[in-house]
């Protein structure tokens, strides 16, 4: 028998957050501020995990950067082979003049990990880069797609 509790939707979600494993807290929390406009929120150390956490904040998107003892990298390729490997390829910003923030990037000491392409068909342009550890970040401006 179906109930209320086994039906519909887990939860409504609402903003979207998400917590990246790094080998530097301090260059990653400081890459993410001075490049994209983050402001640290909260920070804290747990020792009996060997862990410290930083949580920054823009607009309504929430990072945590996770500095574990134990950390180890993973090879991601670039785009559009970074899709190969389990877990999150990419965290994506939606932005509004795609051109202006690559001209940005360009001007910086920033890795282009595929430059920028534009998607007709689904409304995408969109470009990546690598942070200062080698995450994939997508920038995206969305447009009516050509039908």
């Amino acid at each position: 028998m179906m109930t209320e509790q086994n039906t519909g939707v887990v939860a409504t979600v609402k903003n979207l957050g998400i917590s990246l494993a790094v080998s530097n807290l301090e260059e990653t929390a400081k890459w993410y501020q001075e490049n994209l406009g983050f402001e640290e929120v909260l920070r804290r150390e747990f020792p009996e995990y060997g862990t410290r956490i930083v949580f920054l904040e823009v607009n309504t998107v929430r990072i945590e950067l996770i500095e574990d003892q134990k950390w180890h990298p993973i090879d991601r390729p670039n785009p559009p082979q970074h899709t190969t490997i389990q877990g999150v390829s990419q965290i994506t910003f939606k932005v509004d003049n795609i051109e202006e923030v690559i001209a940005k990037v360009k001007s910086r000491p920033i890795t282009i990990a595929w430059d920028l392409i534009v998607v007709e068909d689904i409304g995408f342009k969109e470009f990546f880069v690598r942070d200062n550890e080698g995450n994939i970040v997508q920038f995206v401006e969305t447009f009516e797609p050509n039908k």
